[in-house]
């Protein structure tokens, strides 16, 4: 039974902007958009430090020139915010916006910027409304006779990231159009494809073009790589992201998704080496944390991954994947009130994580104190994942906790449509059908599922069937 409950690798998010993506990274939110971004600057910028102390005006006063562009530098610095500056970035962004004398494509990319600082602190409703705020902006600055590339990619990122990825999608493509060598329209695009739509091969092509333009790009190389990783061409794979490495050596990201695709080709031991390589350089990454404790947990080791686990929370407590993988944890150590308990914050914060509905309602049917909302859980999983086998099989446990073999057997047939050899489904059914009067049937699947997993009726037996 514990099989069904999934467990999820995770890589970086891409900005983490406009949703909950499972696999959603490819691309360093400390990189993306370093090129993209080219505000003016100051002749002598200041140091955060010195900008902190000249920022805030007098209640009296207006702050002056100097001082707002100071301001304004510091906001947009020429790169989007990453999760170590996101705090003080949303700071200089929003004193800016409140002086009043930003022009208006500075209002843009301050409100664009502050939506992202906002997002990697886990301010979702903030920076919903500063995102929305700059498309608005964008669609005032854009003029639709001759459009600038950069300001259609701005549009285009504030566009994804509050969920508008179709006309996210076309504004890369006219960002492409209006200067065919913006590589960084090409990227976005190619992180688009790859990330919300699984196009991996359209991405692909992306992220050449990238590479075409900008040999050296390691971003580009990165997301090339992860999606060769995901297409099973590790060949290819491998070589873009052993490039990435060596061409930034000091950078976390390459090794988080390196030993992403290592892992995917079930070389567990080096991806282990590249999460902790990935932790020496960054000992606050969260997103290595996760990926250490999912190999823990495909190799037994709960205890260790409910420790890797704890400290990636302590990071980044906003992250769905690091409760969900925790309640995992806490499962398989059948600690099941705290499973529970993890699972109803990764879908309070992703409320469409249909597995997290479906492995809770499979502890609530365990536990079997709780079975009406233990059905509730797997009507709202199916809702989400309604070709999902596992789903299937949850529900037809859950039915049989609540003694309804019929429809308990409907379950289990339809998962074993999906795929006839799972012994959780055979031995499932086999009870469904001894309980319906059908012996002799019953005892034939029981047979059938304990030659594919003769621990499955131990399995079965210890939570009370």
């Amino acid at each position: 039974m514990s099989g069904r409950t999934k467990l999820f690798l995770i890589t970086l998010a891409a900005l983490a902007l406009g949703g909950f993506l499972v696999f959603a990274g490819i691309i360093d939110p400390e990189r993306l958009g370093q090129t993209a971004s080219r505000p003016a600057q100051p002749v002598n910028p200041p140091s955060p430090a010195d900008t902190a102390r000249s920022i805030t005006p007098e209640p009296s006063a207006a702050p002056d020139e100097d001082a707002v562009a100071a301001l304004y530098w510091y906001c947009v610095l020429n790169a989007f915010p990453t999760r170590a500056n996101a705090a003080a970035r949303a700071t200089a962004c929003s004193k800016a916006l409140q002086t009043r004398q930003l022009r208006p494509h500075q209002i843009a990319l301050a409100r664009l910027t502050r939506g992202i600082a906002r997002t990697l602190l886990g301010n979702m409703d903030l920076a919903s409304e500063d995102y929305l705020y700059a498309v608005q902006r964008y669609d005032d600055l854009i003029d639709s006779g001759n459009p600038d590339a950069l300001v259609l990619f701005r549009r285009a990122v504030a566009l994804n990231a509050s969920g508008q990825t179709d006309k996210a999608l076309a504004d890369y493509t006219a960002a492409i159009k209006a200067d065919p060598k913006a590589s960084f329209a090409f990227l976005g695009r190619g992180v688009l494809l790859a990330t919300r739509k699984r196009a991996y091969d359209r991405a692909i092509e992306d992220f050449d073009k990238v590479l075409m333009l900008e040999p050296d790009n390691v971003d580009a190389l990165i997301a090339r790589g992860d999606a060769f990783s995901n297409l099973g061409d590790s060949g290819r794979a491998m070589v873009d992201l052993n490039r990435a490495v060596t061409r930034a050596p000091d950078c976390a990201t390459p090794y988080l998704i390196r030993g992403l695709a290592e892992a995917r080709r079930d070389d567990r031991s080096a991806a282990r080496q590249d999460y902790e390589a990935a932790l020496r350089i960054d000992q606050r990454n969260a997103d290595a944390h996760v990926n250490l404790a999912a190999l823990d947990l495909l190799e037994g080791r709960h205890e260790a991954a409910v420790r890797e686990l704890d400290q990636a929370i302590s990071i980044r407590p906003i992250n769905p994947l690091a409760y969900y993988n925790r309640g995992y944890a806490h499962f398989a150590l059948k600690q099941y009130d705290k499973a529970i308990t993890d699972y109803d914050t990764a879908i309070r914060l992703e409320p469409r994580f249909g597995v997290a509905y479906n492995n809770r309602a499979l502890v609530r049917a365990i536990v079997g104190s709780d079975l009406v909302r233990a059905l509730a859980d797997s009507d709202q999983a199916l809702k989400l994942l309604p070709i999902n086998r596992d789903v299937r099989e949850t529900r037809g446990f859950v039915f049989l906790k609540l003694g309804d073999p019929a429809l308990a057997l409907h379950e289990y047939n339809t998962a074993l449509d999906m795929d006839p050899n799972q012994a959780v489904s055979l031995y499932g059914r086999g009870l469904a059908k001894m309980k319906l009067g059908d012996a002799s049937g019953g005892k034939l699947d029981q047979a059938a599922a304990l030659t594919i997993n003769p621990d499955v009726e131990r399995e079965f037996a210890g939570y009370g069937l």
